[in-house]
């Protein structure tokens, strides 16, 4: 299993048109060129091609070509034949469980299934993904070292405290090489210790302008709820305040916030419109989570977003068929929308980036039912998980890209207090992630497509 995944992450990176690889080092992770390369290795580099607006984490996917694979119609029938139903369901296709469901072919653009794909549900921490592209795309000058944002923000001598070490060439070199790697922005506060200035012998002042990244990491390979707070703050505050005045609303519903601005955003970038009129999903509020102190006991943390609201976002999920409706909702086809988006981005340095950071597998509350499959599987998931209790039911998301034998899947789950439905789809696991019932419907699906010639 080891051994399979390995193949296939190296597999996937040799697709990097936008860096030198060695093949027997890469790592998805280090997502662009560092100034200069610190590898000691004896292998033989790749050649270097020039970066291009179409270089990609992932292959590019070939047109569509005609296959006897049966219609995706037949792959709802088998998943709705194999999952709990109920003539009485309100939803659409008639599921027990409140539950949507969408595979998607990139390869071949084309869809696999799709269950209850229009039905809104709560999505929990899996809107944390579509934050960090969010702060990717908008703020650049705060991580992409090869951009002119983040090159004039460096050269400033305000910003860098008007100390000539911190704009160094040398200085800069330094934080390119470790910025490569995005695993290096968890807790990047320490490597800016180690690297402050120094003068007779005595530190001063430690250069703080990139201490966001730690956010960063921790919001999306930690799930950090704090963390995400802060970061749509950010973004709405120090980040292209001129795209912050062209990204907006005449709806009379709208009122400009960090909640709001995020969710124009994600509209924009993900394609979702909606007629004059129509109520919108989104981001509602970020008020306050849930967490747990060092023995356990449950209290509520205020985030940094706490009294904004997005009035325009306020569409719901009805929960189990009943009056009961949560807040802060997509649709399935909605996370399908963002991360075929996030696949097909020509900024292949936002996109890399945001799929190195989404590959990170930690153990914890980051670690959802896709990243435990596809371990399973010996594939490699770029995703982002949700995980809430709400009243009397567990809110689960999991929404990315899967990549399997060289073919790229977008794969979307969003439920509320089904369990049943989603121990069918993915098996069911222990805390740890490790694999208690070895069932998966979403696993089988994909094995039959490819073997079928998908």
């Amino acid at each position: 299993m080891k051994n399979n995944k390995q193949r296939l992450t190296l597999s996937l990176l040799i697709s990097i048109a936008m860096m030198p690889l060695i093949s027997c080092g890469a790592d998805a992770s280090a997502f662009f060129t560092s100034p200069t390369p610190t590898s000691t290795q004896t292998c033989t580099p790749t050649s270097t091609v020039a970066p291009t607006a179409t270089a990609t984490l992932l292959p590019t996917p070939a047109a569509a070509t005609p296959t006897a694979v049966p219609p995706s119609v037949e792959y709802d029938q088998q998943f709705l034949a194999a999952l709990p139903n109920a003539d009485a369901s309100c939803l659409p296709d008639k599921t027990k469980d409140d539950i949507g469901i969408y595979i998607y072919d990139l390869k071949k653009d084309r869809e696999l299934v799709s269950i209850n794909a229009d039905v809104p549900f709560q999505f929990a921490s899996a809107f944390k993904g579509p934050v960090l592209v969010y702060f990717l795309s908008r703020c650049k000058r705060y991580w992409d070292t090869e951009s002119p944002e983040w090159d004039a923000y460096f050269t400033d001598p305000a910003s860098a405290r008007d100390i000539a070490y911190y704009t160094s060439p040398e200085y800069k070199t330094l934080i390119s090489q470790h910025f490569s790697d995005v695993r290096n922005w968890d807790n990047v506060e320490a490597f800016f210790n180690t690297n402050r200035f120094a003068q007779n012998g005595q530190t001063g002042v430690m250069d703080k302008r990139y201490f966001v990244l730690s956010k960063v990491y921790s919001m999306a390979a930690r799930s950090n709820n704090a963390a995400a707070g802060e970061m749509l703050q950010f973004v709405y505050e120090n980040c292209q305040p001129e795209v912050r005045a062209q990204l907006s609303s005449t709806d009379a519903c709208y009122r400009p916030n960090a909640i709001s601005q995020f969710n124009l955003w994600f509209n924009e970038f993900s394609g979702i419109t909606y007629q004059d009129g129509e109520t919108q999903r989104g981001l509602y509020k970020y008020d306050v989570v849930l967490e747990k102190d060092s023995s356990g006991k449950q209290y509520e943390a205020m985030m940094a977003t706490y009294g904004l609201e997005d009035r325009c976002a306020i569409q719901t999920a009805q929960l189990s068929c009943s009056a009961s409706a949560g807040a802060s909702v997509w649709t399935a086809r909605d996370f399908f929308k963002f991360y075929n988006a996030l696949y097909h981005l020509a900024d292949d340095r936002v996109r890399n980036a945001a799929l190195s950071m989404l590959m990170i597998d930690n153990p914890g509350p980051a670690r959802g039912n896709l990243k435990n499959l596809t371990r399973k599987m010996g594939a490699v998931s770029m995703s982002k998980n949700g995980h809430a209790y709400f009243i009397l039911g567990s809110i689960n998301t999991d929404a990315g890209i899967l990549y399997y034998q060289e073919t790229p899947f977008i794969v979307v789950t969003l439920g509320y207090d089904a369990q049943p439905s989603l121990s069918l789809l993915y098996g069911d696991y222990t805390p740890e992630g490790t694999p208690s019932i070895d069932q998966s419907l979403i696993r089988d699906l994909l094995e039959e497509y490819l073997a079928a010639g998908g």
